[in-house]
């Protein structure tokens, strides 16, 4: 969904994507390879932003729910236990401003993960720590000039 709010410049935008992939999902009681589906979930992304004259504002909410990223979390020690690895659910908000200077040249600013959130990744349960990471937001400045 898509709406622009009269001639002000400014609108909305939001999607929702659902999967529903319960037939095929992994059993964390069963021991050995199971056939499932790896990297399927629910998604939503909600954006507002401001598009007029010189200036260019999105800021914008992404989100995704927790998937299976493997069956196998590569404990050599012992393979036949076949860990599941699940990426658990994760959102983050995204802020991109761009400036028209002229006709030729515009500037540029993007913010990633504004409020440092932290992305993990877990085993059968979640308390079962595979991997965490917390990268911080970035930040990037650009400029675009047209030689035309």
């Amino acid at each position: 969904v898509q709406h622009m709010f009269g001639n002000s410049g400014f609108g909305v935008a939001a999607n929702y994507t659902i999967v529903d992939s319960s037939s095929l999902s992994y059993n964390n009681a069963a021991k050995g390879p199971q056939q499932v589906l790896l990297g399927l979930s629910d998604s939503a992304n909600l954006v507002g932003f401001y598009d007029r004259d010189r200036w260019q504002v999105r800021l914008a909410y992404n989100w995704r729910d927790k998937f299976l990223s493997g069956q196998y979390d590569g404990d050599a020690a012992d393979p036949a236990k076949n860990n599941p690895v699940y990426v658990e659910e994760y959102g983050q908000w995204d802020l991109s401003v761009g400036y028209k200077v002229s006709d030729r040249l515009t500037l540029q600013f993007e913010g990633i993960n504004l409020t440092d959130e932290t992305q993990r990744l877990s085993e059968r349960h979640r308390n079962i720590l595979f991997y965490g990471t917390q990268t911080g937001p970035r930040y990037m400045l650009g400029l675009r000039y047209s030689f035309e």
